[in-house]
């Protein structure tokens, strides 16, 4: 935990030279509330699947449901142009994600599920798309000072492999 810690600060590092001050960066705290609220989710997902004993096609069922009731409010503000917005146009990449990101979270569930499953593990293993993330932006979107970062996601890298083997 302390190496992705330390990671994290030397990304914070290399952020600040980017004009990114996380101590007032409102998106940062942000990002951390969501870390949060992942933390409790899990727990509560980890409870559900192996001391209730839900089955993961319910836990996902129910969760789809939740979105659903929870993003019709912002679905019908969209559709009623409560705020500003862009068109939208239809791409086959939105069923390609949203399929995407069933399967994601059916895999999820049903690691949660097994007895053994250490959520603290499970969940290193999820955040664990930041590389992916990072990578394409450094690729992609050719990140400002990406490779002066590439220690620091190295770093969390190490930490996620540690604490998965239990180091």
């Amino acid at each position: 935990m302390l190496t992705t810690l330390a990671s994290f600060v030397g990304l914070s590092l290399a952020g600040a030279k980017e004009g990114v001050h996380f101590h007032r960066n409102k998106w940062f705290w942000s990002l951390i509330v969501g870390n949060l609220f992942g933390a409790a989710s899990a727990l509560y997902d980890k409870y559900l699947l192996g001391t209730l004993h839900f089955s993961v096609p319910t836990v996902q069922c129910w969760f789809s449901i939740y979105l659903v009731v929870l993003f019709t409010p912002f679905t019908l503000g969209w559709k009623l142009r409560l705020w500003p917005r862009n068109e939208f146009t239809w791409r086959w990449s939105i069923p390609c994600i949203a399929l995407s990101l069933l399967v994601a979270d059916y895999l999820y569930f049903w690691a949660l599920r097994h007895p053994d499953a250490l959520v603290a593990v499970v969940m290193s293993l999820r955040r664990a798309n930041t590389l992916v993330a990072f990578a394409g932006s450094l690729l992609l979107f050719k990140e400002v000072n990406g490779w002066k970062k590439v220690p620091a996601v190295i770093g969390i890298l190490l930490g996620i492999v540690l604490t998965i083997l239990g180091k």
